[in-house]
């Protein structure tokens, strides 16, 4: 059993140190870009939805938390990157669009890093990525159940 469980950490210190290595890539592409985290995953969601997105979409979606969220948001506002627009319905929150200058800024910084994260994935293989993905979802799963049954947790 000790085996198996020096196995486990042996694997989950690797799936972690990988998982934060490709999230150092991602903020190393945001300040290449001169963008902080969360203003650049704000110009990614707005460039890949199909869909008009909230403040609170983008930050449950992606993961951002909200104050962080509205505080980027704000600033791209200021600078002219973003536009508020009221949303349908009472409760919908408003509506993020990107300007002119800021869809110019997201072909400049956003834009090559999705066309990088395609090809990547390509020379990886759909299938492998299919897989990967899978996988992955799978194991999120059983973090999540794991970590509900965590009694320290308020």
């Amino acid at each position: 059993m000790e085996e198996k469980e020096s196995q486990a950490r042996a694997l989950l210190d690797k799936t972690n140190r990988q998982f934060n290595e490709c999230n150092a890539l991602y903020h190393a592409a945001a300040q290449r870009c001169g963008l902080s985290d969360a203003a650049f995953w704000t110009l990614y969601a707005l460039v890949t939805s199909c869909e008009p997105l909230t403040q609170n979409r983008i930050a449950a979606d992606w993961g951002i938390p909200k104050q962080t969220l509205n505080s980027a948001v704000a600033a791209m506002v200021k600078k002219g990157l973003l536009a508020l627009c009221p949303g349908k319905g009472a409760h919908s929150g408003k509506i993020v669009t990107l300007t002119a200058e800021g869809r110019a800024l997201a072909e400049r910084t956003v834009v090559p890093v999705i066309a990088a994260e395609e090809k990547a994935i390509r020379a990886f293989g759909l299938a492998s990525a299919e897989e990967m993905h899978r996988l992955a979802q799978r194991h999120l799963e059983c973090l999540q159940r794991e970590f509900e049954t965590i009694s320290a947790f308020p």
